[in-house]
């Protein structure tokens, strides 16, 4: 198998996952989903990222200078200025993962929110993290009012999402914070309706127009709504 190959697939631990809740199986052990399926982010669409995390790199010595869409390339050395290495910033990002149940609030209006989607679409987590922080990361949802099933994933989101839609019969529709992930989806599975919703404010200015995106919002109250309708609308078709 090539190395383009293999990156298209999801990685062992996330096909693990995605068999164990039948997605990617066959017989009786496949799910079928008959009411439209939203997969949804979690960090900066269900749970805060950016302020933790500032609040993670303040106490480490650096800081955080939102000049794009991006964080590798956008910390530094408070003292020296010197740019954060992609070490740092990974080991940054691991000790918020850690204490994500201390320092990631919950964004507003996402529980009444994916509630209202719920009524007439399923519900499926897609979230980019280290495997290891998957369970830590469920049972704070879980706490918070927000149980549906959840996947962690490292690599591209388009190989996963492929999997799961074999399984949707009604169609589906993705919501991320980040362009990239959007583009990517876009891109390889075009089947799926996209969403951009990011909490922060400033990195949500900072995205720009994405291609395909039915609506980018901040605001649950109006993306629940807007989500369910569109889904309901259009299930079994493409954008």
């Amino acid at each position: 198998m090539s190395a383009v190959d293999e990156a298209w697939k999801p990685d062992a631990i996330t096909l693990e996952q995605l068999h164990a809740l039948g997605y990617g199986v066959d017989g009786d052990k496949a799910v079928a989903h008959t009411r439209p399926l939203l997969i949804c982010d979690v960090d900066e669409v269900v749970m805060h990222l950016v302020d933790p995390f500032v609040q993670v790199l303040q106490e480490r010595g650096f800081e955080l200078k939102n000049h794009s869409f991006k964080l590798t390339g956008n910390v530094y050395d408070r003292k020296t200025g010197r740019e954060a290495t992609q070490e740092e910033v990974w080991a940054g990002l691991t000790q918020l993962f850690e204490e994500q149940a201390q320092r990631q609030g919950i964004v507003e209006g996402v529980a009444e929110g994916l509630a209202h989607v719920a009524q007439s679409c399923d519900i499926l987590f897609l979230t980019n993290m280290p495997h290891e922080f998957g369970e830590i990361r469920r049972a704070h949802l879980a706490h918070h009012g927000i149980p549906y099933p959840l996947v962690t994933n490292s690599r591209s989101k388009a190989p996963a999402i492929s999997v799961i839609l074999d399984h949707c019969h009604a169609g589906a529709g993705f919501v991320d914070d980040t362009p990239k992930n959007l583009n990517q989806v876009r891109e390889a599975v075009p089947a799926v309706q996209l969403f951009h919703f990011m909490a922060n404010d400033d990195f949500r200015g900072l995205a720009g127009e994405i291609e395909g995106v039915a609506f980018s919002s901040g605001n649950w109250g109006h993306a629940g709504p807007e989500i369910a309708r569109i889904l309901v609308e259009n299930k079994g078709k493409t954008r």
